[in-house]
Parts: structure tokens; C-alpha cells; sequence
């Protein structure tokens, strides 16, 4: 059905997320964090495939979002229908297989079961029927479950049930009347009476239960039987119609609850949220308050920096420098998952951003010694690159960590100016970190051979000098690099000063 993940009468379209994004973001990672629970899981292929480009599906995935997060009691009341559903879901497939065969294979249980689902669909209606909607997606799921309880399919199969299957779906007691033949062996049974378990009674403050004997349960399973029969029609018909085109509502709940979740995550850590401002596609806008990378909350971080940062309309591209270990690769992490889950229609780790909707997220990460044996780290960083240069389009979002290591420094520094020139004069926007900070200095080389597409910045991360020593403080400004790799800072916290070395005192690094 999918009415709360898109527009009535809109069909999904497929997202841009390649699976080398998928790994550099540890988006798998992200998904296992922010699942509903351990058993209804949401997966990064679940989520990339609701990723959309579409600025109406944003928004209506963003409206009824918020009327969940705004009310925990909504959410409590979708977790039930999705219990429900599920369980359906469950159920369904035998039930049907059972009653295309005179019901055979159907036992108590199930049919106690399926009881049991029909009187939570009223239940989660009544529910629902306290909360005033205002998101196009939760008015369609309220029609849409009133719809199902009214119609009249349903009556017939809560009229089947209070008159044909009474007592199944929790007895209390039963008398079977049955007689033996001259050797002993079962002619013939009947149901004599069976009493309801109301859930009141108690025994010893445990609940009674009606134990079968093997002969018992036969008996009991052949007279379910009969009941099933009776009611067949009435009971198939509700399940091969009525739940099966509800049951497809499930993934849509599991989505939004897990979205509810992560925010709640950010929350329990004092971190702010927002729903950003839609702008559109031609600005190429990414301007953000206090962001930060949602991964620090899942990998139990205490203390979160976030930073501002404003891309320029039009698209931009920004070289990132500073010192290693300073929090560069966590800003580049911050700023695609910032653009991956605003695309979702879900709320952004920020205070406030206005962002505009692209064609895709696309990452170039130095890759690990042990990704290359067939060939070397440069064949394979190259091969990346050349993946995301035929896959970009001019509103794309790019994010380089590091890229083109394994050369030496004046290749690295050459590669590095071409590959940046021609994503600028395709016009896309992102992010490229580096700690080869000409690549910053000699942006206006690029800019005055070629005028038109991008514009190219200069970030850095800031080091706190106010103190004795330089400190990361994992901020992020709009600065010129500073033509320092602070290794000489790192190697004098450990010790390693000419001092030292040449007093043989050097400490243990």
C-alpha cells in the first residue's frame, strides 16, 4: 500500500546510493543501530531503496514523521498495529494453505490466533480514533484501517467466530463425550461443553491451562475442523483480501518507527534534531547548525562535537585540511549522512539546515591494505574514481577521504587538481579531504582556467592553542590551511623532542 512512505497515486523510484557509499558510511552499521527491534529489522538495502530524489515524497515522509515524534502515543499505537500485522503476516500463509484443504492442519492455536488479530485491529482503531492527523500519510492509514474494520468481509468473520468458533480462542474448560469399542479404541466423540478463559482466574497466582492427552487433542483438532469449515468462507475471505493488502503496510511502519528511534537516540545524548528546509534542486544548498555524525551515538561516544557549515548556492566543492586524528573523516561522515537521511525523509542530526535534494551521494575512501590482491592501492583507487566520474551528474553530492595515498606526494597533488576541476566544471558540490593542503592554496589556478560550474573552498580544522599545548578541538572553519601537519606537536605530547633524543630519554610513543 505504502500511504505513509509516498503520495497517493505515486509509484516508488528506485535511489543512487552505490554499494562503495553504502560501506564508506557504514550505513549497514547505522541500520542494525536504529532497527525497531531485534526481530523487525530495517536493513541499508531497505533504506537505499526508499531513498528518493523527490521533493513531495521528502516532505510527505517528513509530515508523518513528525506527528510521531511529536507524540509518543501515536507511536505506541502504530507499534501495535504492527504487531498485528505481523502477525497476519504469520499466520496467513498456513491458514489459507489449511483452508484450501478443508481447513486440515489448522490447530487451536492458530485459530485462537487468528481471534486474537481480529479484535486488535478494533482495538488499534480506537486507538487511532484519539489523535487528529494533519499528515496526508496518517489520514490515508486511519481511512484505509476503518475502511478494513467497516467493511464486510470483516463483520462476517466476527460473526463466524461468536457463532460457530465460541471458546476456541481461549477455553477455559471442555467435556468431550466419547465411547470405546470392545477393544478399547475411540468409536465416537462429541463436544459436550467448553467454557471460556476470561484471563481472571488464577491458580496458585498462575494462570490455569488445559492440558490435552494425545487421544484428546485428536478429537479436539477433528471437531476444530468441522467449526473451520463452517466458517471457511467467511474467514478466507478476509485473509487472502482484507489482510494481505494491509500486510504491506508493515514496512512502512518499521521505517518510521525506526527513524522515531534514532531520533529518541540523539535525544537520550543531548544532541538536537530538525527537519530541514526544502530548497530546491537548482540551488544545491547544504547549509547546517550544529552537525554531527549520527555514528558517534552508536558507537557510544560521550562527548559529540558538532560544527556549522554552509555550502554556496550553486554548488561548491570544499578542500578539507588540518591535523590527523583531528576530525576531518568524522566531519565527512557528518555531511553525507546529514544529505543520506534528509533524502529519506527522516529528521538530520542538526540544530537547523536548509539542504537542497541530489542525484546521488558518491565516496572515494583511501582503501585498507587488505583490499587490494589482485592489484595494487593505486589501481583500486583509481578504478573508484573512475566508477564515480561515469555515475555523477551535476547536482550530485561527492565526498573524498584522502583519496590517491598510495603515490608519492607531487602525483597525488597532480591527480587530485585534474579530478577536482572537471567535478567543478560539471557543477556538482561535496567535500574533499586532504592532507596535502596545496590542493586548497592553489584552487584559484583552478578557478581562473575554468569560470564556469562550481565555486571551490577552503576549510580547516581548528586547533586550540590557548593553553601550553595545541589540542584537536574538532571544529571546523572556513579558513586557508595552515601548512602544518602538527606531527611536531603529536611527537612532543609523546616526548619526542631533539632534547629528549639526544639525552636518550625519549618516552614510550
Amino acid at each position: 500500500m505504502g500511504c505513509l512512505l509516498y503520495p497517493e497515486g505515486m509509484l516508488p523510484m528506485p535511489g543512487n546510493i552505490p554499494d562503495q557509499t553504502t560501506e564508506d558510511l557504514q550505513l549497514e552499521r547505522l541500520a542494525a543501530f536504529m532497527s525497531w527491534t531485534h526481530y523487525l529489522k530495517i536493513s541499508a538495502a531497505e533504506l537505499n531503496a526508499l531513498w528518493t530524489e523527490d521533493p513531495a515524497v521528502i516532505s510527505h515522509r517528513q509530515a508523518v514523521l513528525r506527528e510521531i515524534l511529536v507524540n509518543p502515543e501515536l507511536g505506541k499505537a502504530l507499534d501495535m498495529l504492527l504487531g498485528c500485522i505481523d502477525g497476519w503476516e504469520g499466520r496467513a500463509g498456513g491458514i489459507r494453505r489449511g483452508l484450501d484443504n478443508m481447513a486440515v492442519g489448522i490447530n487451536m492455536t492458530d485459530f485462537g490466533n487468528l481471534d486474537s488479530y481480529i479484535k486488535k485491529l478494533d482495538a488499534v482503531y480506537n486507538e487511532l480514533g484519539k489523535f487528529s492527523f494533519r499528515s496526508a500519510g496518517m489520514k490515508a492509514l486511519y481511512e484505509k484501517l476503518g475502511s478494513m474494520r467497516c467493511s464486510e468481509r470483516f463483520e462476517n468473520v466476527k460473526k463466524s467466530f461468536e457463532a460457530l468458533c465460541r471458546g476456541y480462542a481461549a477455553p477455559k474448560l471442555m467435556r468431550l463425550g466419547f465411547n470405546l469399542d470392545g477393544e478399547l479404541k475411540l468409536s465416537a466423540y462429541k463436544l459436550l461443553y467448553m467454557e471460556q478463559y476470561t484471563g481472571e482466574e488464577e491458580k496458585k497466582s498462575k494462570k490455569r491451562k488445559l492440558w490435552f492427552t494425545q487421544k484428546a487433542m485428536e478429537s479436539n483438532n477433528m471437531l476444530l475442523q468441522r467449526s473451520v469449515q463452517s466458517a471457511s468462507q467467511a474467514i478466507g475471505a478476509f485473509v487472502s483480501r482484507e489482510t494481505m493488502e494491509f500486510r504491506s503496510v508493515k514496512k512502512d511502519l518499521i521505517f518510521f518507527l525506526s527513524l522515531g528511534k534514532l531520533c529518541r537516540a540523539w535525544e537520550e545524548k543531548g544532541l538536537k534534531w530538525c527537519f530541514p528546509k526544502l530548497c530546491p534542486v537548482s540551488e544545491k544548498a547544504f547549509a547546517v547548525k550544529d552537525m554531527f555524525n549520527p555514528l558517534l551515538v552508536v558507537g557510544g561516544r560521550e562527548t559529540i562535537i558538532t560544527n556549522d557549515i554552509e555550502l554556496k548556492k550553486g554548488g561548491e566543492i570544499l578542500v578539507l585540511t588540518g591535523a590527523n586524528q583531528g576530525g576531518k573523516t568524522v566531519f565527512l561522515l557528518s555531511t553525507a549522512l546529514t544529505q543520506w537521511l534528509f533524502q529519506l525523509g527522516a529528521a538530520v542530526p542538526c540544530e537547523s539546515a536548509q539542504i537542497s535534494p541530489v542525484s546521488g551521494i558518491f565516496t572515494v575512501f583511501s582503501p585498507n591494505n587488505t583490499e587490494h590482491k589482485t592489484r595494487g592501492l593505486l589501481a583500486e583507487e583509481a578504478q573508484r574514481i573512475a566508477n564515480v566520474v561515469s555515475s555523477v551528474k551535476e547536482n550530485s553530492m561527492v565526498l573524498f577521504n584522502e583519496p590517491l595515498t598510495s603515490t608519492s606526494p607531487s602525483e597525488t597533488k597532480s591527480i587530485s587538481l585534474d579530478v577536482i576541476a572537471a567535478f567543478k566544471a560539471v557543477g556538482m558540490h561535496g567535500v574533499w579531504v586532504t592532507h596535502i593542503h596545496e590542493l586548497a592554496s592553489e584552487r584559484s589556478k583552478i578557478e581562473a582556467a575554468i569560470p564556469w560550474g562550481s565555486s571551490l573552498g577552503s576549510i580547516r580544522i581548528v586547533m586550540d592553542r590557548t593553553g601550553d599545548e595545541s589540542v584537536f578541538t574538532y571544529k571546523v572553519e572556513r579558513a586557508e590551511p595552515e601548512f602544518n601537519s602538527y606531527a611536531s606537536e603529536v611527537l612532543r605530547r609523546k616526548g619526542v623532542t631533539l632534547g629528549a633524543l639526544h639525552s636518550h630519554e625519549i618516552t614510550d610513543i
